[in-house]
Order: structure tokens, then sequence, then C-alpha cells
């Protein structure tokens, strides 16, 4: 069985730790950022315990991978053979609404087309992409989209889906598009030729479909087997959510909502403080730290988290501050890594900037939905 990966854009690596968790094999990785490689380098080796001069990475931009470099630096047997997968995340500045909505033409949407191309080249066994919702919502967006899914559909069968982490047991209302594809050999050998016949042409309405002007529910066009956690599926609008409380009260804990999704009990829990990157915050201050209720998250910069509800996305670009809920802070480095599930073993060195660390952290996949979709993958492949 395929357990094999390459991990392109891997930042400090929280899609990787998810797939780790899910018994996949990281064989490779690829950053760019220096600041990002000695995080990584450095919160593996404490959370795994690898030596970080052993750790096979490639520094360099992706637009210099070719298969002969990664064949060179692996067994040559995977790369020939496909007996891998590719996952990534490319820079999605440029899809986000939050960001210039340049599209395939910022740097950064570029890099979503290279990666398309990397994997129609390299033919690996399956893949999973990863990027902002703002990639369906905007028509030039989606069309850009279905043009890369054209192009992969001639050896791929794929299924496209927006997740929420707050659905999977993660305190955060994050929504993110994955695309999961497996060569269409793989799927003729699992499920036989008819079941492959059915699937490419779900692919070819669902890319018939993002080229409208005006999209119906792209779920409809689903064939994969997504992950869901009944435990928490549909979780914003299934749970009863306290609202806004005037800062310095003290609102009182909703017996009906699972503690997974709510930051004082799965965030700011007094063990945080003995933990690395407790400390890391910045310091400036704002008379807003005293005044903004707990729980308002309704202006675009400061935005105050309700210690008995999730998160708002931790994003931290574009002059967003997230502020603690009780405390006349912002968040400190461990509390966003809480906030995306990542493992508490985990940490980055002091020779990091604040900003880098914020940045690689709230750009990542959290880590429990990575596990979820990982194994959902495994499950398929088996």
């Amino acid at each position: 069985m395929t357990k094999s990966v390459l991990s392109f854009f891997t930042g400090v690596g929280l899609l990787d730790m998810g797939f780790r968790s899910a018994d996949f094999d990281i064989v490779w990785h690829n950053e760019i950022n220096t600041d990002f490689i000695t995080g990584f380098k450095h919160g593996h080796s404490k959370l795994y315990g690898v030596n970080p001069n052993e750790i096979n990475l490639f520094e360099g931009s992706i637009e210099t991978i070719n298969k002969s470099r990664v064949r060179d630096s692996i067994s040559s047997g995977l790369i020939d053979n496909s007996d891998f997968g590719i996952i990534g995340g490319p820079p999605c500045p440029d899809f986000s609404n939050a960001g210039k909505n340049l599209g395939k033409d910022g740097e950064n949407g570029k890099l979503t087309g290279i990666f398309v191309d990397i994997i129609s080249d390299f033919k690996p066994k399956f893949f999973t992409l990863e990027n902002v919702k703002g990639l369906i919502q905007k028509s030039t967006h989606r069309k850009y989209l279905a043009d890369l899914l054209y192009k992969l559909s001639k050896d791929y069968c794929f299924d496209i889906r927006v997740l929420n982490a707050l659905d999977y047991g993660i305190p955060q209302d994050r929504e993110r598009l994955f695309v999961i594809g497996f060569k269409k050999s793989f799927i003729f050998d699992k499920l036989g030729y008819a079941s492959l016949i059915d699937i490419e042409k779900i692919n070819l309405q669902l890319i018939i479909e993002l080229k409208k002007i005006k999209i119906t529910n792209l779920d409809s066009f689903n064939w994969y087997d997504w992950p869901v956690n009944p435990l928490y599926a549909n979780a914003r609008e299934r749970f009863n959510w306290p609202q806004r409380t005037p800062y310095g009260q003290n609102p009182t804990k909703p017996n009906s909502i699972p503690s997974n999704l709510l930051v004082q009990s799965s965030v700011f829990t007094p063990s945080i403080d003995d933990l690395a990157n407790q400390n890391d915050v910045f310091k400036a201050y704002s008379d807003k730290f005293n005044i903004i209720d707990e729980g308002d998250i309704s202006g675009k910069s400061f935005k105050r988290l309700h210690r008995w509800r999730f998160s708002p996305t931790a994003a931290y670009g574009n002059n967003e501050v997230h502020l603690h809920p009780y405390k006349p802070r912002r968040l400190s480095v461990r509390e966003v890594m809480r906030i995306q599930s990542v493992p508490d073993k985990f940490e980055l060195p002091n020779s990091m900037t604040l900003s880098s660390k914020f940045k690689t952290i709230s750009n990542g996949v959290p880590v429990v939905l990575a596990k979820e979709i990982a194994q959902s993958i495994s499950n398929f492949i088996e």
C-alpha cells in the first residue's frame, strides 16, 4: 500500500503532522522560506525526536523542482512506479477574500498552477491540495480551478469539498477547500470500469459547473467518502452559542456544547503556561484591549475571542489582531498553536521572528483536520 508522501509548501509541517498521525511516511519536503525551514526542523526534532540534519528537505522554489531532482534524493522506485502521494497547500492570498484577489495572475496564485503541473508530471497515486474557500467563490477563480482540474482529468479522478475545522472537534471556524485525487488506473483496479466511467462523468459535470457564472451546491458532485465526525458535524449551526459579553464579566459555561469546541476548555487551560512559545506574544498595547466585548469579532482588525465559543479563523495578516477573551493582550503563539490543534510537544525556536511564527502557524492546515483527511485516504487506498 502506498504510504510514502512528498510534501510541497511544507511550512512548519502542520499538514505533514496530520498525515504522519495516519501512518504516512513523509519522505521528502519542500519549503522556500528559511525561517519556516528553521521552525520545521526544530519543531519536528522536538515532536518526533528526529535529527534535524537528517530531514530530507529541499530548500528552494517549487519552480525549480523536477522529477529527476526528487528521484535523486529518495528511493527511485517510488517515483518510477508512482508509488507515493503528493500533498500541499499553495500560498493562497491571491484567492482570499481578505487578500488582493489577483487570482491566477498573482505571484502566489501562479504557484497553484505550478503545483498542479508537478502533480501531472510526477503522476503520484494520490494527491491532496488545500486552498482557501475563495477559490470557488469568485467566477474567475472558479474558472481557473476548472482549468486546473481539466488538466488533471486526463490521469486522475478527483473530488472537491469545503471543510470546516469546527466540524472535526477543533475550536476554530475555519473553512478551507480541499481537492483529493487518485490515479484512474488505481480507481479502475479498486472500483472497476463502470465506477470509473461514472466518476469521470461526475468530474466532467463538476468542471462544467465551475465555469458557470453562478453555481449550485458543489457537494452534489461528490463521489468520495469525505470524513465526517458525527459529534461535531454542522457545529456552527447545530449548537446554541453564547453571544457577546461585556469585557471583564464572567459568562456562564454552556452545558450543551462539546468542550473541544470551546477555547477556554481546549486552549486556555492552566497547563498552557508551562509550554514553550506561550510567552511569545506581541507586547504592543492599545486602549481597545480593555474596551472590546468578549466575543466581538465584528471588526476587521481587532477581534476578541469568547471563552465559551470557538475562535474565528486563525489568520494574522492584513493587520488582523485577535485578543485573549479576558486578558488585555493579543494571543500568544502557543495559544494559536492550540487553536490549530498542534501537539503541545511541538515548539518553535527563539531564533524565529514573532511575525514568522504567527504566519506559519496560522497558514497551516489544522493538524486534527489533516489527520482526518489522511485517514480517509489511507482507508480508501487500502
